[in-house]
Protein backbone atom coordinates (compact mmCIF):
# COMPACT_ATOMS: atom_id res chain seq x y z
CA UNK A 1 0.00 0.00 0.00
CA UNK A 2 3.12 2.47 1.15
CA UNK A 3 4.21 1.68 -2.30
CA UNK A 4 0.99 2.60 -4.28
CA UNK A 5 0.80 5.41 -2.30
CA UNK A 6 4.12 6.87 -3.36
CA UNK A 7 4.00 5.59 -7.02
CA UNK A 8 0.42 7.92 -6.85
CA UNK A 9 2.34 11.01 -5.12
CA UNK A 10 5.17 10.74 -7.95
CA UNK A 11 2.72 10.66 -10.91
CA UNK A 12 0.94 13.68 -9.21
CA UNK A 13 4.00 15.68 -8.95
CA UNK A 14 4.86 14.85 -12.84
CA UNK A 15 1.80 15.70 -13.93
CA UNK A 16 2.32 19.50 -11.99
CA UNK A 17 5.47 19.84 -13.34
CA UNK A 18 4.08 19.26 -17.20
CA UNK A 19 1.13 21.59 -16.37
CA UNK A 20 3.53 24.13 -15.24
CA UNK A 21 5.94 23.93 -18.26
CA UNK A 22 2.98 24.26 -20.12
CA UNK A 23 1.83 27.03 -18.88
CA UNK A 24 5.36 28.61 -18.91
CA UNK A 25 5.75 27.54 -22.41
CA UNK A 26 2.24 29.10 -23.18
CA UNK A 27 3.15 32.66 -21.83
CA UNK A 28 6.24 32.63 -23.57
CA UNK A 29 4.58 31.91 -26.97
CA UNK A 30 1.82 35.07 -26.11
CA UNK A 31 4.31 37.10 -24.96
CA UNK A 32 6.43 36.30 -28.30
CA UNK A 33 3.38 37.34 -30.22
CA UNK A 34 3.20 40.74 -28.53
CA UNK A 35 6.48 41.37 -29.22
CA UNK A 36 6.29 40.04 -33.19
CA UNK A 37 3.03 42.22 -33.31
CA UNK A 38 4.76 45.15 -31.75
CA UNK A 39 7.42 44.98 -33.67
CA UNK A 40 5.23 44.75 -36.76
CA UNK A 41 3.25 47.78 -35.69
CA UNK A 42 6.36 49.58 -35.32
CA UNK A 43 7.35 48.82 -38.81
CA UNK A 44 3.69 49.74 -39.68
CA UNK A 45 4.67 52.95 -38.40
CA UNK A 46 7.73 53.48 -39.82
CA UNK A 47 6.44 52.96 -43.72
CA UNK A 48 7.14 55.87 -45.67
CA UNK A 49 4.63 57.17 -48.13
CA UNK A 50 5.56 59.15 -51.27
CA UNK A 51 2.89 61.18 -53.01
CA UNK A 52 4.93 60.85 -56.43
CA UNK A 53 4.53 58.60 -59.45
CA UNK A 54 7.63 57.85 -62.03
CA UNK A 55 6.27 56.95 -65.21
CA UNK A 56 8.18 56.72 -68.54
CA UNK A 57 7.42 57.97 -72.15
CA UNK A 58 9.98 57.18 -75.15
CA UNK A 59 10.64 59.41 -78.19
CA UNK A 60 7.15 61.50 -77.55
CA UNK A 61 6.57 63.68 -80.22
CA UNK A 62 4.24 65.91 -78.83
CA UNK A 63 1.78 66.57 -75.63
CA UNK A 64 -0.75 67.44 -77.79
CA UNK A 65 -3.19 64.37 -77.48
CA UNK A 66 -5.39 65.36 -81.02
CA UNK A 67 -1.64 66.11 -82.22
CA UNK A 68 0.26 63.01 -80.82
CA UNK A 69 1.06 59.74 -82.36
CA UNK A 70 2.83 58.38 -78.93
CA UNK A 71 1.23 55.44 -77.37
CA UNK A 72 2.88 57.06 -74.07
CA UNK A 73 1.50 60.44 -74.56
CA UNK A 74 -1.71 58.84 -75.41
CA UNK A 75 -1.81 56.95 -72.04
CA UNK A 76 -0.51 59.92 -70.06
CA UNK A 77 -3.18 61.98 -71.79
CA UNK A 78 -5.72 60.97 -69.94
CA UNK A 79 -4.21 62.22 -66.74
CA UNK A 80 -4.07 66.02 -68.51
CA UNK A 81 -7.43 66.00 -70.67
CA UNK A 82 -10.55 64.68 -70.20
CA UNK A 83 -13.27 63.63 -73.24
CA UNK A 84 -17.25 64.71 -73.13
CA UNK A 85 -17.54 60.67 -72.53
CA UNK A 86 -15.38 58.24 -71.26
CA UNK A 87 -15.11 54.43 -70.99
CA UNK A 88 -15.30 52.41 -67.81
CA UNK A 89 -12.55 48.91 -67.06
CA UNK A 90 -15.38 47.09 -68.89
CA UNK A 91 -15.78 49.13 -71.86
CA UNK A 92 -19.25 50.71 -71.29
CA UNK A 93 -20.12 54.04 -71.90
CA UNK A 94 -19.76 57.16 -68.95
CA UNK A 95 -19.92 60.40 -68.72
CA UNK A 96 -16.98 62.89 -68.21
CA UNK A 97 -17.34 66.29 -69.13
CA UNK A 98 -20.66 65.71 -70.14
CA UNK A 99 -23.51 65.84 -67.72
CA UNK A 100 -26.27 64.18 -70.15
CA UNK A 101 -26.41 63.01 -73.84
CA UNK A 102 -29.54 62.59 -75.44
CA UNK A 103 -29.95 60.74 -79.21
CA UNK A 104 -32.71 63.13 -81.02
CA UNK A 105 -32.40 60.64 -84.00
CA UNK A 106 -30.22 57.99 -85.63
CA UNK A 107 -27.71 61.30 -86.85
CA UNK A 108 -28.36 63.88 -84.62
CA UNK A 109 -27.35 64.22 -80.95
CA UNK A 110 -27.11 66.96 -78.25
CA UNK A 111 -24.87 66.70 -75.37
CA UNK A 112 -25.16 69.25 -72.23
CA UNK A 113 -21.75 69.88 -70.36
CA UNK A 114 -21.10 70.17 -66.77
CA UNK A 115 -20.97 73.37 -65.53
CA UNK A 116 -18.04 75.67 -63.50
CA UNK A 117 -15.45 73.19 -64.98
CA UNK A 118 -12.24 75.21 -65.30
CA UNK A 119 -9.24 74.86 -67.67
CA UNK A 120 -5.92 74.99 -66.15
CA UNK A 121 -5.19 78.76 -67.50
CA UNK A 122 -8.96 79.69 -65.38
CA UNK A 123 -11.43 80.27 -68.38
CA UNK A 124 -14.40 77.91 -67.92
CA UNK A 125 -15.39 74.78 -70.00
CA UNK A 126 -17.96 75.96 -72.67
CA UNK A 127 -19.80 74.54 -75.89
CA UNK A 128 -17.16 76.66 -77.87
CA UNK A 129 -14.54 74.16 -76.83
CA UNK A 130 -16.51 71.30 -77.95
CA UNK A 131 -17.13 72.75 -81.52
CA UNK A 132 -13.56 74.20 -81.39
CA UNK A 133 -11.61 70.35 -80.54
CA UNK A 134 -14.28 68.71 -83.33
CA UNK A 135 -13.69 71.45 -86.62
CA UNK A 136 -9.96 70.83 -85.24
CA UNK A 137 -9.63 67.39 -85.72
CA UNK A 138 -11.59 67.25 -88.77
CA UNK A 139 -8.91 69.97 -90.49
CA UNK A 140 -5.64 68.18 -89.65
CA UNK A 141 -7.58 64.68 -90.77
CA UNK A 142 -5.69 61.68 -90.74
CA UNK A 143 -2.77 63.60 -89.10
CA UNK A 144 -4.78 63.13 -85.39
CA UNK A 145 -5.54 59.87 -84.27
CA UNK A 146 -9.34 61.21 -83.90
CA UNK A 147 -10.11 61.93 -87.04
CA UNK A 148 -11.70 58.87 -87.75
CA UNK A 149 -13.76 60.03 -84.48
CA UNK A 150 -14.97 63.27 -85.85
CA UNK A 151 -14.89 62.16 -90.02
CA UNK A 152 -19.10 61.56 -90.18
CA UNK A 153 -19.67 64.89 -88.35
CA UNK A 154 -21.69 67.17 -90.77
CA UNK A 155 -22.27 69.87 -88.34
CA UNK A 156 -21.93 71.42 -84.55
CA UNK A 157 -24.71 73.62 -83.70
CA UNK A 158 -23.97 75.78 -80.49
CA UNK A 159 -27.16 75.32 -78.68
CA UNK A 160 -26.33 76.97 -75.14
CA UNK A 161 -23.50 77.80 -73.27
CA UNK A 162 -23.02 74.70 -71.92
CA UNK A 163 -24.64 72.65 -74.62
CA UNK A 164 -23.89 71.42 -78.12
CA UNK A 165 -26.14 69.82 -81.05
CA UNK A 166 -24.00 67.15 -83.10
CA UNK A 167 -25.66 65.93 -86.54
CA UNK A 168 -23.57 62.89 -88.89
CA UNK A 169 -24.22 62.06 -91.80
CA UNK A 170 -25.26 58.56 -92.12
CA UNK A 171 -26.37 56.22 -88.73
CA UNK A 172 -23.38 54.75 -86.57
CA UNK A 173 -23.38 51.98 -84.20
CA UNK A 174 -22.82 53.24 -81.05
CA UNK A 175 -21.97 56.99 -81.87
CA UNK A 176 -21.43 58.04 -78.96
CA UNK A 177 -18.15 55.86 -78.79
CA UNK A 178 -16.52 58.72 -81.06
CA UNK A 179 -17.37 60.87 -78.67
CA UNK A 180 -14.43 59.64 -76.03
CA UNK A 181 -11.37 62.33 -77.39
CA UNK A 182 -9.98 64.75 -75.54
CA UNK A 183 -11.47 68.57 -75.89
CA UNK A 184 -8.74 70.88 -75.92
CA UNK A 185 -9.50 74.89 -74.66
CA UNK A 186 -10.77 76.87 -77.91
CA UNK A 187 -9.36 80.15 -76.24
CA UNK A 188 -5.44 79.07 -75.92
CA UNK A 189 -4.85 79.35 -79.49
CA UNK A 190 -6.41 82.47 -79.93
CA UNK A 191 -7.20 81.54 -83.89
CA UNK A 192 -3.46 80.43 -84.63
CA UNK A 193 -2.96 77.19 -86.05
CA UNK A 194 -2.72 74.59 -84.04
CA UNK A 195 -0.43 72.61 -85.92
CA UNK A 196 2.12 75.13 -86.43
CA UNK A 197 1.74 77.20 -83.29
CA UNK A 198 4.69 77.25 -80.70
CA UNK A 199 2.06 76.36 -78.10
CA UNK A 200 0.94 73.34 -79.13
CA UNK A 201 2.83 71.32 -77.17
CA UNK A 202 1.74 71.95 -74.26
CA UNK A 203 -2.33 73.64 -74.21
CA UNK A 204 -3.80 74.16 -70.62
CA UNK A 205 -5.30 70.87 -69.32
CA UNK A 206 -8.81 69.89 -68.06
CA UNK A 207 -8.41 66.73 -65.92
CA UNK A 208 -6.90 65.29 -62.85
CA UNK A 209 -3.61 66.45 -63.32
CA UNK A 210 -1.88 69.73 -64.42
CA UNK A 211 1.80 69.88 -66.76
CA UNK A 212 3.72 72.03 -64.55
CA UNK A 213 7.12 71.80 -66.14
CA UNK A 214 8.88 70.33 -69.03
CA UNK A 215 12.85 69.55 -69.46
CA UNK A 216 14.47 67.62 -72.10
CA UNK A 217 14.62 64.95 -69.44
CA UNK A 218 11.36 65.02 -67.89
CA UNK A 219 7.84 66.38 -67.55
CA UNK A 220 6.20 67.10 -64.42
CA UNK A 221 2.13 66.70 -63.79
CA UNK A 222 0.81 68.32 -60.31
CA UNK A 223 -2.46 67.11 -58.72
CA UNK A 224 -5.26 69.55 -59.97
CA UNK A 225 -6.59 70.82 -57.05
CA UNK A 226 -9.90 72.07 -59.05
CA UNK A 227 -10.19 69.14 -60.55
CA UNK A 228 -14.32 68.48 -60.80
CA UNK A 229 -14.12 64.95 -60.13
CA UNK A 230 -12.91 65.64 -56.93
CA UNK A 231 -14.86 64.72 -53.93
CA UNK A 232 -14.85 62.75 -49.97
CA UNK A 233 -14.63 60.00 -51.81
CA UNK A 234 -12.36 60.53 -54.61
CA UNK A 235 -9.12 62.18 -53.24
CA UNK A 236 -5.54 62.07 -55.25
CA UNK A 237 -3.16 60.50 -52.99
CA UNK A 238 -0.45 61.13 -55.78
CA UNK A 239 0.61 64.49 -55.74
CA UNK A 240 3.34 64.63 -58.26
CA UNK A 241 3.88 62.33 -61.49
CA UNK A 242 7.25 62.75 -63.15
CA UNK A 243 7.15 61.29 -66.67
CA UNK A 244 10.70 60.70 -67.67
CA UNK A 245 11.88 60.69 -71.30
CA UNK A 246 13.81 58.29 -72.75
CA UNK A 247 14.99 57.08 -76.65
CA UNK A 248 14.10 53.66 -76.64
CA UNK A 249 12.47 50.91 -74.60
CA UNK A 250 15.82 49.56 -73.87
CA UNK A 251 16.51 52.36 -71.78
CA UNK A 252 13.00 52.18 -69.75
CA UNK A 253 13.58 48.82 -69.00
CA UNK A 254 17.30 49.47 -67.62
CA UNK A 255 15.60 52.69 -65.43
CA UNK A 256 13.00 50.21 -64.20
CA UNK A 257 15.68 47.59 -63.26
CA UNK A 258 17.46 50.38 -61.34
CA UNK A 259 14.48 51.33 -59.35
CA UNK A 260 13.79 55.06 -61.22
CA UNK A 261 10.58 54.14 -62.38
CA UNK A 262 7.07 53.25 -60.33
CA UNK A 263 4.99 51.79 -63.64
CA UNK A 264 5.47 50.88 -67.40
CA UNK A 265 3.72 49.58 -69.88
CA UNK A 266 4.95 47.36 -72.89
CA UNK A 267 4.04 44.72 -75.60
CA UNK A 268 6.74 42.75 -75.50
CA UNK A 269 6.77 39.28 -74.82
CA UNK A 270 10.23 38.97 -73.45
CA UNK A 271 10.45 41.88 -71.33
CA UNK A 272 11.78 39.20 -68.46
CA UNK A 273 14.95 39.31 -70.59
CA UNK A 274 15.86 43.02 -69.78
CA UNK A 275 14.47 43.32 -66.36
CA UNK A 276 14.30 39.42 -64.65
CA UNK A 277 11.89 38.08 -63.13
CA UNK A 278 11.65 39.18 -59.43
CA UNK A 279 11.00 42.29 -57.56
CA UNK A 280 8.15 43.77 -59.25
CA UNK A 281 4.56 42.75 -60.18
CA UNK A 282 2.75 42.54 -63.02
CA UNK A 283 -0.57 43.03 -64.60
CA UNK A 284 -1.53 41.74 -68.13
CA UNK A 285 -4.72 43.17 -70.48
CA UNK A 286 -5.85 42.75 -73.62
CA UNK A 287 -4.46 44.41 -76.53
CA UNK A 288 -6.37 45.87 -79.04
CA UNK A 289 -5.22 43.09 -82.15
CA UNK A 290 -7.45 40.56 -82.92
CA UNK A 291 -6.50 37.81 -85.15
CA UNK A 292 -8.34 35.64 -87.47
CA UNK A 293 -9.87 33.83 -90.25
CA UNK A 294 -12.09 35.30 -92.72
CA UNK A 295 -13.95 32.00 -94.57
CA UNK A 296 -15.49 32.75 -97.72
CA UNK A 297 -19.20 32.33 -97.54
CA UNK A 298 -20.06 33.18 -100.91
CA UNK A 299 -17.36 30.61 -103.07
CA UNK A 300 -15.10 27.62 -102.54
CA UNK A 301 -15.24 24.73 -100.28
CA UNK A 302 -15.82 27.20 -97.32
CA UNK A 303 -19.33 28.12 -98.70
CA UNK A 304 -20.87 25.73 -97.15
CA UNK A 305 -21.77 26.03 -92.95
CA UNK A 306 -20.54 22.60 -91.75
CA UNK A 307 -17.37 22.99 -93.36
CA UNK A 308 -16.98 26.53 -91.55
CA UNK A 309 -17.98 24.63 -88.26
CA UNK A 310 -15.67 21.82 -88.85
CA UNK A 311 -12.53 24.03 -89.52
CA UNK A 312 -13.25 25.98 -86.04
CA UNK A 313 -13.19 22.49 -84.49
CA UNK A 314 -10.38 21.71 -86.12
CA UNK A 315 -8.09 24.24 -85.30
CA UNK A 316 -5.99 24.06 -81.93
CA UNK A 317 -5.82 27.55 -80.88
CA UNK A 318 -3.90 27.01 -77.59
CA UNK A 319 -1.59 25.26 -79.15
CA UNK A 320 -0.83 28.34 -81.67
CA UNK A 321 -0.88 29.90 -78.89
CA UNK A 322 1.21 28.38 -76.90
CA UNK A 323 3.61 27.61 -80.06
CA UNK A 324 4.12 30.75 -81.62
CA UNK A 325 3.18 32.90 -78.98
CA UNK A 326 4.74 31.02 -75.69
CA UNK A 327 1.00 31.68 -74.32
CA UNK A 328 1.78 35.07 -73.51
CA UNK A 329 -0.87 35.81 -76.52
CA UNK A 330 -4.93 35.23 -75.51
CA UNK A 331 -6.89 32.52 -77.23
CA UNK A 332 -9.82 34.11 -78.55
CA UNK A 333 -13.46 32.96 -79.97
CA UNK A 334 -15.37 36.50 -81.06
CA UNK A 335 -13.84 40.18 -81.68
CA UNK A 336 -15.20 41.19 -78.36
CA UNK A 337 -12.48 40.45 -75.65
CA UNK A 338 -13.94 38.80 -72.64
CA UNK A 339 -13.20 42.63 -70.36
CA UNK A 340 -16.04 43.48 -72.41
CA UNK A 341 -19.41 43.94 -70.56
CA UNK A 342 -21.38 42.49 -73.89
CA UNK A 343 -18.97 39.41 -73.84
CA UNK A 344 -18.45 38.90 -70.24
CA UNK A 345 -17.46 35.24 -69.79
CA UNK A 346 -14.91 33.21 -67.02
CA UNK A 347 -12.81 31.44 -70.00
CA UNK A 348 -12.89 31.66 -73.85
CA UNK A 349 -12.88 28.04 -75.01
CA UNK A 350 -10.13 26.83 -77.53
CA UNK A 351 -13.22 25.17 -79.27
CA UNK A 352 -10.89 22.54 -80.67
CA UNK A 353 -12.28 18.92 -80.89
CA UNK A 354 -12.37 16.98 -84.25
CA UNK A 355 -15.25 14.22 -82.88
CA UNK A 356 -17.12 17.55 -83.08
CA UNK A 357 -15.28 18.04 -86.76
CA UNK A 358 -16.35 14.76 -88.11
CA UNK A 359 -20.01 14.94 -86.70
CA UNK A 360 -21.32 18.24 -88.30
CA UNK A 361 -19.58 16.76 -91.23
CA UNK A 362 -21.22 13.50 -91.04
CA UNK A 363 -24.64 15.15 -90.45
CA UNK A 364 -24.57 16.58 -93.51
CA UNK A 365 -23.89 14.38 -95.53
CA UNK A 366 -19.86 14.47 -95.87
CA UNK A 367 -18.27 11.38 -96.33
CA UNK A 368 -14.58 10.18 -95.57
CA UNK A 369 -13.11 8.25 -98.26
CA UNK A 370 -9.51 7.89 -99.46
CA UNK A 371 -8.47 10.73 -97.30
CA UNK A 372 -10.71 12.88 -98.22
CA UNK A 373 -13.94 14.30 -97.39
CA UNK A 374 -16.58 14.70 -100.21
CA UNK A 375 -20.42 15.15 -101.11
CA UNK A 376 -22.56 13.85 -103.92
CA UNK A 377 -25.52 16.39 -104.39
CA UNK A 378 -27.67 16.52 -107.44
CA UNK A 379 -24.80 13.96 -109.57
CA UNK A 380 -22.30 16.38 -108.29
CA UNK A 381 -19.19 15.52 -106.18
CA UNK A 382 -17.82 18.19 -104.10
CA UNK A 383 -14.35 17.74 -101.71
CA UNK A 384 -13.08 19.87 -99.13
CA UNK A 385 -10.22 21.35 -99.99
CA UNK A 386 -9.17 24.86 -98.71
CA UNK A 387 -7.08 27.82 -100.55
CA UNK A 388 -5.54 29.78 -97.77
CA UNK A 389 -3.83 32.80 -97.86
CA UNK A 390 -1.07 34.56 -95.47
CA UNK A 391 1.02 37.05 -95.98
CA UNK A 392 4.37 35.28 -95.71
CA UNK A 393 5.82 38.89 -94.60
CA UNK A 394 4.04 38.41 -91.20
CA UNK A 395 6.49 36.24 -90.01
CA UNK A 396 4.37 35.00 -87.17
CA UNK A 397 0.95 34.96 -88.97
CA UNK A 398 3.18 32.79 -91.17
CA UNK A 399 4.09 30.29 -88.42
CA UNK A 400 0.28 30.47 -87.68
CA UNK A 401 -0.69 29.29 -90.81
CA UNK A 402 1.58 26.63 -91.39
CA UNK A 403 0.37 25.36 -87.86
CA UNK A 404 -3.31 25.37 -89.06
CA UNK A 405 -2.46 23.55 -92.27
CA UNK A 406 -0.82 20.86 -90.40
CA UNK A 407 -4.10 20.78 -87.81
CA UNK A 408 -6.59 20.53 -91.04
CA UNK A 409 -4.62 18.62 -92.95
CA UNK A 410 -4.59 16.04 -89.81
CA UNK A 411 -8.13 15.93 -89.70
CA UNK A 412 -8.14 15.23 -93.31
CA UNK A 413 -9.35 18.55 -94.86
CA UNK A 414 -7.43 19.30 -98.10
CA UNK A 415 -5.52 22.60 -97.69
CA UNK A 416 -3.47 24.68 -100.03
CA UNK A 417 -1.37 27.50 -98.24
CA UNK A 418 -0.87 30.23 -100.61
CA UNK A 419 1.67 32.20 -99.70
CA UNK A 420 2.44 36.11 -101.16
CA UNK A 421 4.25 39.40 -100.53
CA UNK A 422 2.33 42.19 -98.90
CA UNK A 423 1.21 43.65 -102.03
CA UNK A 424 -0.40 40.68 -103.67
CA UNK A 425 -1.68 39.95 -100.30
CA UNK A 426 -3.69 43.29 -99.81
CA UNK A 427 -4.99 42.51 -103.57
CA UNK A 428 -6.71 39.47 -102.02
CA UNK A 429 -8.37 41.26 -99.28
CA UNK A 430 -9.67 43.82 -102.41
CA UNK A 431 -11.16 40.55 -104.28
CA UNK A 432 -12.04 38.06 -101.94
CA UNK A 433 -10.66 35.42 -103.99
CA UNK A 434 -9.84 32.91 -101.29
CA UNK A 435 -11.70 30.53 -99.11
CA UNK A 436 -9.96 31.16 -95.99
CA UNK A 437 -7.01 34.20 -95.74
CA UNK A 438 -5.77 35.13 -91.85
CA UNK A 439 -5.77 38.56 -91.14
CA UNK A 440 -6.04 41.13 -88.19
CA UNK A 441 -8.20 44.02 -87.28
CA UNK A 442 -7.39 46.78 -84.51
CA UNK A 443 -10.36 46.38 -81.90
CA UNK A 444 -12.11 49.84 -81.73
CA UNK A 445 -13.76 50.74 -77.90
CA UNK A 446 -16.79 50.42 -79.60
CA UNK A 447 -18.83 46.98 -79.39
CA UNK A 448 -19.90 47.45 -83.12
CA UNK A 449 -19.24 44.40 -85.08
CA UNK A 450 -20.83 44.72 -88.29
CA UNK A 451 -17.69 45.14 -90.34
CA UNK A 452 -17.09 41.40 -89.30
CA UNK A 453 -20.61 39.95 -90.32
CA UNK A 454 -22.72 42.56 -92.39
CA UNK A 455 -21.62 44.92 -95.23
CA UNK A 456 -18.37 44.39 -97.53
CA UNK A 457 -16.59 42.17 -94.96
CA UNK A 458 -13.72 39.93 -95.66
CA UNK A 459 -16.14 36.81 -95.41
CA UNK A 460 -18.53 37.78 -97.69
CA UNK A 461 -21.45 37.40 -95.14
CA UNK A 462 -24.52 38.77 -94.96
CA UNK A 463 -27.08 37.66 -91.94
CA UNK A 464 -30.90 39.66 -92.24
CA UNK A 465 -31.50 39.05 -87.81
CA UNK A 466 -27.86 40.18 -87.24
CA UNK A 467 -28.00 42.98 -89.57
CA UNK A 468 -31.86 44.20 -87.38
CA UNK A 469 -30.46 43.15 -83.98
CA UNK A 470 -27.18 45.49 -85.02
CA UNK A 471 -29.63 48.02 -85.90
CA UNK A 472 -31.60 47.83 -83.15
CA UNK A 473 -29.12 48.02 -80.53
CA UNK A 474 -27.14 50.30 -82.04
CA UNK A 475 -27.73 52.99 -79.66
CA UNK A 476 -26.15 53.01 -75.70
CA UNK A 477 -28.82 55.28 -74.61
CA UNK A 478 -31.35 51.91 -74.89
CA UNK A 479 -31.56 49.85 -71.22
CA UNK A 480 -28.52 47.49 -71.21
CA UNK A 481 -29.98 44.63 -70.44
CA UNK A 482 -31.90 44.91 -73.73
CA UNK A 483 -28.20 45.39 -75.23
CA UNK A 484 -26.53 42.58 -73.49
CA UNK A 485 -29.41 40.32 -74.71
CA UNK A 486 -29.77 40.91 -78.29
CA UNK A 487 -25.86 40.59 -78.24
CA UNK A 488 -26.22 36.90 -76.46
CA UNK A 489 -28.29 36.31 -79.42
CA UNK A 490 -25.55 37.71 -82.29
CA UNK A 491 -23.19 35.61 -80.51
CA UNK A 492 -25.52 32.70 -81.10
CA UNK A 493 -25.91 33.38 -84.42
CA UNK A 494 -22.14 33.89 -85.38
CA UNK A 495 -21.24 30.68 -83.49
CA UNK A 496 -24.02 28.83 -85.85
CA UNK A 497 -22.48 30.32 -88.99
CA UNK A 498 -19.01 30.65 -88.63
CA UNK A 499 -18.14 33.65 -91.34
CA UNK A 500 -14.71 33.65 -89.45
CA UNK A 501 -12.97 31.91 -86.97
CA UNK A 502 -11.55 34.28 -84.08
CA UNK A 503 -7.69 33.02 -83.12
CA UNK A 504 -5.63 35.07 -80.47
CA UNK A 505 -5.56 38.10 -79.29
CA UNK A 506 -2.29 40.15 -78.50
CA UNK A 507 -1.50 41.19 -74.53
CA UNK A 508 -0.33 44.02 -73.02
CA UNK A 509 1.48 44.34 -69.81
CA UNK A 510 1.74 46.93 -66.80
CA UNK A 511 4.94 46.65 -64.93
CA UNK A 512 5.13 48.03 -61.62
CA UNK A 513 7.19 48.07 -58.75
CA UNK A 514 6.16 46.38 -55.39
CA UNK A 515 6.15 49.90 -53.15
CA UNK A 516 2.78 51.12 -55.56
CA UNK A 517 -0.41 49.56 -54.21
CA UNK A 518 -3.81 49.98 -54.82
CA UNK A 519 -6.29 48.54 -57.21
CA UNK A 520 -4.54 48.51 -61.14
CA UNK A 521 -7.01 47.25 -63.71
CA UNK A 522 -6.37 48.63 -66.76
CA UNK A 523 -7.43 48.01 -70.49
CA UNK A 524 -6.32 49.39 -73.99
CA UNK A 525 -8.09 52.61 -73.61
CA UNK A 526 -6.95 53.57 -70.24
CA UNK A 527 -4.56 52.51 -67.93
CA UNK A 528 -5.03 54.50 -64.92
CA UNK A 529 -8.28 53.40 -63.77
CA UNK A 530 -8.63 53.82 -59.73
CA UNK A 531 -5.57 56.13 -59.43
CA UNK A 532 -7.47 57.92 -57.07
CA UNK A 533 -6.87 54.83 -54.55
CA UNK A 534 -2.80 54.80 -55.53
CA UNK A 535 -0.21 55.22 -53.27
CA UNK A 536 3.82 54.66 -52.70
CA UNK A 537 4.81 52.97 -49.64
CA UNK A 538 8.38 51.54 -48.28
Amino acid sequence: MKKFNFIKYIFIIFVIILIGYAIYYIKGQEKEQEEIVEIETIVEEEKTRITTLRLAAVDIDTLNPILSHNQNVQDISKLIYEPMLTITEDFKIEKSLAKEWISLSDTAYVVVLKEGIKWQDGNELTASDVKYTIEKIQEMGEMSIYFSNVEHIISVEILSIYTVKVTIDEKIPFFEYNLTFPIMSSRYFDNESMIDSDKSNNPPGIGRYLVTNISPTEIELKKNENWWGLSEDKELSIETVIVKLYSSMGEVYNAFKLGNLDLITTQSLNYEDYIGTIGYKTIEYFGREHVYLALNCDIGTSKYKEIRQALNYAIDKSNIVATVFGNKYYVADFPLNTANFLYNIEKVSSSFNTNKSKEVLEEEGWEFKSGEWTKTENYYTARAKINFVVNQDDENRLKVAEIIKKQIEDFGIGINLIKVKSDQYNKYLESKNYDMIITGKLCGISPDISGYVIGENLSKFNDDEIAEILDEVSNMTDDENKVITKYKRIIKLVEEDKPFISLYFNRNTIIYNEELQGKLSPNFYNIFYNIENWIREY
